[in-house]
């Protein structure tokens, strides 16, 4: 059985009161639904690559270890 089957199933076994809570939920996650997904075309943006370069002056970890253990 599907999911979408053993839901239907669950459903005709609630009482009338029930399903008004379980259509107002559905109706609930389908707003939100609407509200999360983009107008238009997903960007994917890969941070890494946008942050290579950004460090200009050399490692940042360089000489760390005295201010770290006190050498």
């Amino acid at each position: 059985m599907t999911t979408k089957q053993v839901l239907l199933n669950a459903i005709e076994q609630l009482p009338e009161q029930q399903l008004i809570e379980v259509l107002e939920y559905v109706q609930q996650l389908s707003q939100t639904q609407e509200s999360t997904l983009p107008n238009g075309p997903v960007q994917v943006v890969d941070l890494l690559s946008e942050f290579i370069g950004a460090v200009e002056h050399g490692s940042l970890a360089a000489n760390l270890d005295d201010k770290l253990y006190g050498s």
